[in-house]
This record gives C-alpha cells, sequence and structure tokens, in this order.
C-alpha cells in the first residue's frame, strides 16, 4: 500500500490554472500580464519598505542614514499605493468589459 495515496487523491481534485486555458486569447494575457505586474510591483514595494526599516534600525542615529531610510519608505509606500491603485483599475476596467471569469 502507498502511504501517500491520500495525497494523491486531494492533488488531483484541485484544479491546476494551466488547463483552464485562461492566456489562450488577448483577454487572458491582459489579465495575466495585469495580475503579474501588480503582483511584482507590491512584491517590490515590501522589499524596499523592509529595506527601509532595516536601514533606520542599523543606522545608529546617523542623521544621513536616517533621512534615507525615510525617503526610501516613502517611495516604498508610495509604489504600494499606485500597484493598489493599478489593481482597483484593472477590476473596474475589466468588470466594465465583461471579462469576470478570468480574474
Amino acid at each position: 500500500m502507498n502511504p501517500f495515496e491520500w495525497l494523491k487523491s486531494a492533488v488531483s481534485s484541485v484544479p491546476v490554472a494551466v488547463e483552464t486555458n485562461r492566456g489562450t486569447d488577448l483577454t487572458g494575457l491582459a489579465v495575466m500580464f495585469a495580475n503579474v505586474a501588480v503582483i511584482i510591483g507590491a512584491g517590490v514595494s515590501l522589499i524596499g519598505l523592509a529595506y527601509s526599516f532595516v536601514t533606520y534600525v542599523t543606522g545608529g542615529g546617523d542623521p544621513k542614514t536616517v533621512q534615507r531610510a525615510q525617503r526610501s519608505a516613502t517611495w516604498s509606500i508610495i509604489g504600494m499605493l499606485v500597484s493598489l491603485t493599478a489593481w482597483g483599475i484593472k477590476t473596474i476596467l475589466f468588470n466594465l468589459l465583461n471579462v469576470k471569469d478570468l480574474y
């Protein structure tokens, strides 16, 4: 008896994204591109925010380091807001175009 038989049945019941053929037409490609762009933008913003936090903590009170950390945090937050705005615009645009089953 295979000890991982339960895992095989559980995994086989989950739909695979590749089998749904969502990226085969222009609308599907636009949705995938928009989703990837928003995820990358938000991820880079989070990494920048973490970098600014580490810079601020390890700066030791040096005014130039603190200023650099604050600038980095400001731009990271602006980047996150741009990503969230892009996600909202994408959602509104695709709802207006009746593209509801792709995202």
